[in-house]
Parts: structure tokens; sequence; C-alpha cells
């Protein structure tokens, strides 16, 4: 199965010449801001874009991620994102960002998140999120759940000694 068979793609981009670094290829800051963008579009999809969050006075944050920088990819080569949902309870969301070359297809990195979803108004806190929400990651989650394990997903860092 290729990744794009197991991602929902919801992301496309071309590497920008402000984001090649001095080695090159494409710095680490801006893998973080095409993710960034991925998880946006996930929002959206789910009904938290900009008037979701208005209406339901709620959002999602991402309270911990782990990005695995597999290939580099030089400046103007097209990258496209993907995402599964691993998991996911009233509150939290675990899921994995892929990110792959567009024309060659080779897996370029991952970024594994756990999202909250949080009130806006009247103060910040966390809350569960609405049925709609929920039922539409819920649908993504059970779309996606017949698929093995990404590799990339519940790793730590850490130099191994002798283990």
């Amino acid at each position: 199965m290729s990744i794009a068979e197991e991602y929902l793609e919801l992301y496309r981009t071309h590497v920008q010449p402000a984001w090649v670094d001095y080695n090159g290829h494409m710095s680490e800051a801006f893998y973080v801001l095409i993710f960034g963008y991925a998880t946006d579009a996930l929002l959206d999809r789910v009904g938290l874009d900009a008037q979701g969050r208005e209406k339901e006075k709620a959002s999602i944050y991402t309270v911990e991620a782990h990005i695995s920088y597999i290939r580099e990819v030089a400046e103007g080569k097209p990258v496209v994102t993907g995402t599964r949902i691993l998991d996911l309870d009233a509150k939290r969301v675990h899921a994995l960002h892929a990110m792959w070359h567009a024309e060659t297809k080779d897996l370029l990195a991952t970024e594994e998140l756990m999202l909250l979803h949080v009130r806006t108004e009247p103060e910040v806190g966390t809350a569960p999120m609405s049925r709609p929400v929920h039922s539409a990651l819920q649908d993504l989650h059970q779309a996606q759940s017949h698929l093995d394990w990404p590799k990339q997903a519940g790793r730590s860092i850490g130099i191994r000694r002798g283990r």
C-alpha cells in the first residue's frame, strides 16, 4: 500500500526559496510550518475552521509533537501532506501527519501529534469536543483503523547503549 493510500491528503505546496537552508535543502522549521498547515486543513475538514471555532468558542491546541526527518527535499519540489487519526477520546486527538514528494512519492517526514480540544470563551480550558467535530474525527479514525500502526508513531528519542 502506498503512503497516499494510507493517509488522508490535506495539503500540497512547493518548497519555497526562503525555506532552503545552507545545506541546500528545506530547513527543519519549514517542515513544522507545512505540518502546521496540514493541522489547519484537518481542523477545517472536521468543522473547526474559522466559523466553527467562532460558533463553538473552541479550538484545538497542539500539546506535543515529534518530527521524524526522513529525506531531504530541495527548493521548488512539490510536497504533499496527509494525516492519520491514530486515536481519540472526548478531548484529545492522537494524529500522524506524513509528508511525501508529490512526484517520486518518497516519504520525507512525519509529525506525530497530541492535540487537545479547548474552549476559548469565556476562559481558556480543556473541554469535550462537540458531537459533530468528534463524529467527523471518529469517522476518519474508523476509515483508517484497518491499517497497520505507522512505524514512525509511538517512538521516543534516546541513545541506545547496550539495551
